[in-house]
């Protein structure tokens, strides 16, 4: 079986420390914006899946133009293991691993920065029909940090 799914996410966590370090000095308002994956996974075994994860998102959006905004794209390889199976619900844990290229775009210079990215879902919830079915993750790292809800599909 394959898996084809998009996930959102808020506050990827590394991404968001470098936006806040950057804008330090600064005070003001921000607004928080989702970042969006795109996950392909491939079951070796019924329980163990690997593949791979893009990511991309621009995590905080300064409102001042003094400010700096940092983009990111990131590209992991993925392991999920599948801990309870059943027929409309699993339980998972995955891990990621990657790199990353940091974007920074401000009135005085363009940056770009390569970095790692890096994932963990310690749990996550699995629901739906064995086609079409959605998925919320108890996660950490450069998809999105506390929650990550998706939906997909599996061929």
């Amino acid at each position: 079986k394959n898996e084809l799914q998009i996930k959102l996410g808020m506050l990827p966590y590394t991404e968001s420390i470098i936006v806040a370090l950057a804008n330090m000095e600064t005070s003001g308002d921000f607004i928080y914006t989702p970042s969006v994956s795109v996950q392909y996974l491939h079951y070796i075994k019924p329980r163990i899946g690997i593949g791979t994860t893009f990511s991309t998102g621009l995590p905080i959006i300064a409102i001042d133009e003094n400010k700096t905004d940092i983009m990111y794209t990131a590209l992991q390889f993925k392991f999920r293991g599948i801990y309870f199976d059943k027929e409309n619900i699993k339980l998972y844990g995955e891990v990621g691993f990657g790199g990353e290229l940091l974007f920074s775009i401000t009135k005085e210079r363009e940056v770009l920065a390569p970095f790692y990215a890096g994932s963990i879902v310690p749990f996550g919830i699995w629901f739906g029909s064995e086609k079409i079915f959605g998925t919320t993750e108890l996660s950490f790292g450069s998809e999105g940090t506390i929650l990550t809800v998706g939906c997909g599909f599996r061929f």
